[in-house]
């Protein structure tokens, strides 16, 4: 049987290990910005290969713990 606060535990963890690897993260440029709406109708790319190395970087820490 699962408890709520398990999952609450689970997330603040996961969260902190994102925080704490933070440097890793690059960031997103926008390709195309419509005048209207763009957070949705927006289109961008990613600036570099960070998520490549965020996710080898959870793989070492974690393996397959998904």
């Amino acid at each position: 049987m699962y408890s709520p606060l398990s999952q609450i535990k689970y997330v603040a963890d996961r969260v902190k290990w994102l925080w704490d690897n933070r440097e890793l993260i690059g960031g997103l440029q926008w390709t195309e910005e419509p005048e209207v709406l763009r957070f949705f109708f927006g289109r961008m790319k990613e600036i570099g290969n960070w998520q490549e190395q965020l996710v080898e970087k959870f793989k070492q820490d974690f393996g397959d713990s998904l």
